[in-house]
């Protein structure tokens, strides 16, 4: 009689409703003439029921007046899409570095060795700290002359120099 009872149970909102076939139909109503526990559950559905449709219909008069404004639609963007940009990107990119290091490959690589670096620093700290004492000299009207052959020096012996890049643009030599 108890899985009779559970399997009742699962179709009774539906017997209540009426959505059952003819056959299960006569067959919840034998076993409700029998059983006086699942006859309680019946009716207390059916109150349940009617309780709640009076309650609904009683709102129902409130939520006319309340208007539920309607989300707007997203429109959904498939990861597709993105996926197929984000692809574009790293293809465009490969090609481009791709492209930058043969293009290069073809013209002469030189790069310096560190004697090489530490030679370029030192000669451009000499090169400074010579044009720092003849601008101090120039000051002096005396001293013209040897002014203009510390400019001439440290434009021979330390070329490409910032210090010599200064002295060419405001000291022309000749």
């Amino acid at each position: 009689m108890k899985k009779s009872c559970e399997d009742i149970e699962k179709v009774l909102v539906d017997y209540s409703d009426g959505l059952l076939s003819h056959e299960e139909k006569s067959h919840v109503s034998q076993h409700l003439e029998k059983c006086e526990n699942c006859r309680k559950l019946l009716e207390a559905l059916e109150r349940s029921l009617e309780l709640s449709s009076i309650i609904w219909e009683d709102n129902l008069t409130d939520i006319e007046k309340v208007k539920i404004r309607a989300l707007p639609k997203v429109k959904k963007t498939h990861w597709l899409r993105y996926a197929s940009i984000a692809a574009s990107i790293l293809i465009a990119m490969t090609a481009g570095i791709l492209w930058c290091s043969f293009h290069r490959q073809g013209e002469k690589q030189t790069e310096l060795t560190f004697e090489e670096i530490e030679k370029n620093i030192n000669d451009s700290a000499n090169a400074a700290r010579l044009l720092a004492a003849t601008e101090l000299l120039a000051d002096y009207s005396d001293y013209k002359d040897v002014v203009e052959s510390q400019y001439r020096y440290i434009a021979q012996t330390y070329p490409g120099t910032p210090a010599a890049e200064k002295i060419k643009l405001k000291h022309p030599i000749n």
